[in-house]
């Protein structure tokens, strides 16, 4: 479904020539990506490799890894992208989960890819098959159609691996290509790995999809100021990366700040960008940050497009087309749960969501009631019809009988000069009473600084931005935070890194 619609759009649009993929220093166009796609599928076919198999791609963002992903699309196999950043262990995790035993990879990585298996496939930086090692397949371990299996970053629990149908896999960009008005003078950087959601179906497929083209840098070499760069040398009309590279990027100094006014669509996902980053990133650079908002399961949900002059950036927008909606309210005092109360639960269904975690049925049944998705987000909806996060459903805790919700306080803290990254734990002190704690990275010229100095001006720069049983009682000073490949921070292994410092 996917390929059969990109060859179709291009053939249509008669755009061969147009560059599709490039990286810094490979080149594709339209013509030239289809051609790499037809030989890559032959190859493919002529191993046997089709429907109901899973083919694992440790890839770079090179073009070679568009051309092995619209392969698979197009002879049916299941591609499951893996990070290039993840240990030997994470992988072999992953592998062992999956039960996938067949390798695509740079012709650089064939031999570390080798001890995870004995099936490989090794390509150039622009998709073309340069040796093909297989032994033995393994059994179809799928049914025919899961089209692309997406790995979760596991920032909360252990990577589960989640099957998308030819049809989710094709909605989930498409959709979003539509929302946001993509076509063929767009020009997008990515600078995410394309393994994950956020750079592959957020960000490359939906400028494929509308004729644009797509720039790639790796994720290793791409720093905030490089980016702001490239964003400024390039034209880019399409962008989007974490918080933490907008909470960087506002507090760069330098006597020339790049010029971004060609960029119309920039965007932060994967976590909440704080409203103070927002507003000093238009103070900066005088562009508005788009929030962008979904799940792995679902790819993206809303998007804050600032329309109609609304510029509203504490919201997560609206939902895109192809999205149905409904909040549950699980408070003791709501009759209604149906009736779509302004506070709750938002659970979603659409074409573009996936269908359920490999071997692991009672997570899908958890995740997935009657048909619709459980995203564990609480969120509230104002007058105008704009969303916002109040917080994880599982990441608050009550002071006084009154809810607090990590997010809000975390958006209230990255706003001081000196804090480099922050996270909000709720941790229970020697009563078992739960208790805030902040933990925070500064930057470099401020980590040299006692930390009794940092949490005093933590302190005072809270109060009266929050109320005072929001206040974390506990500060916690770090070098630095356990990430997920994506940039994500790591709740739940903070605590083993850093050791709690009471605040006077």
């Amino acid at each position: 479904m996917l390929y059969a619609s990109l060859e179709k759009s291009v053939r249509e649009s008669n755009r061969f020539d147009h560059v599709a993929v490039a990286s810094d220093e490979h080149a594709l166009t339209y013509q030239e990506l289809l051609v790499k796609v037809n030989r890559f599928s032959n190859v493919l076919l002529e191993l046997d490799i089709g429907p109901g198999q899973i083919l694992l791609a440790y890839l770079d963002n090179e073009p070679a890894f568009l051309v092995v992903m619209l392969a698979c699309a197009k002879t049916g196999c299941t591609f499951a992208p893996i990070d290039i950043s993840l240990t030997d262990d994470e992988i072999g995790a992953l592998l062992s989960l999956t039960k996938g035993d067949i390798i695509v990879c740079d012709a650089s990585d064939a031999e570390h890819c080798r001890q995870f298996s004995q099936n490989t496939i090794s390509v150039s930086a622009k998709g073309d098959v340069e040796e093909t090692q297989i032994v033995e397949l393994a059994a179809k371990l799928l049914e025919p159609g899961v089209a692309c299996m997406q790995f979760s970053s596991g920032s909360t629990a252990a990577s589960k691996g989640i099957l998308l149908s030819e049809e989710a896999f094709f909605y989930r960009s498409y959709y979003l290509m539509r929302s946001l008005g993509l076509s063929v003078s767009d020009k997008t950087l990515c600078t995410l790995p394309l393994s994950h959601t956020h750079g592959s179906e957020c960000l490359a497929l939906p400028t494929l999809m509308a004729g644009g083209t797509l720039y790639l840098k790796s994720p290793r070499f791409s720093f905030p100021l490089y980016i702001l760069e490239e964003l400024a040398r390039l034209q880019i009309t399409f962008f989007s990366s974490i918080p933490q590279f907008y909470d960087f990027a506002v507090k760069i100094s330098g006597d020339k700040t790049p010029d971004l006014s060609a960029l119309r669509h920039p965007f932060c996902g994967s976590a909440a960008l704080a409203k103070i980053t927002s507003e000093a990133f238009f103070a900066k650079y005088g562009v508005h940050i788009k929030q962008g908002y979904g799940l792995a399961e679902l790819s993206v949900i809303c998007i804050n497009l600032h329309d109609e002059g609304e510029i509203v950036y504490d919201a997560i927008g609206r939902p895109i087309e192809g999205i149905e909606w409904k909040i549950k309210d699980e408070s003791p005092n709501s009759r209604h749960a149906e009736a779509a109360p302004q506070e709750g639960e938002l659970i979603v269904r659409s074409k573009a969501m996936f269908s359920g975690y490999i071997n692991d049925e009672q997570t899908t049944r958890d995740k997935l009631k009657q048909g619709w998705l459980h995203t564990g987000d609480i969120v509230a909806v104002d007058g105008n019809g704009l969303f916002k996060i109040v917080g994880r459903k599982e990441d608050f805790v009550k002071i006084n009988g009154l809810k607090v919700y990590a997010a809000e306080i975390e958006a209230e803290i990255i706003g001081l000069e000196w804090v480099k990254e922050c996270a909000v734990l709720f941790e229970k002190d020697e009563l078992a009473t739960e208790t805030i704690v902040a933990y925070i990275v500064p930057n470099s010229i401020d980590a040299k600084k006692e930390p009794s100095v940092l949490e005093k001006e933590l302190l005072h720069y809270l109060r009266g931005r929050i109320s005072d049983y929001k206040i974390p009682r506990q500060c916690v000073i770090c070098s630095a935070f356990p990430k997920s490949p994506l940039g994500k921070i790591l709740k739940t292994k903070i605590r083993a890194d850093c050791v709690p410092a009471a605040v006077t």
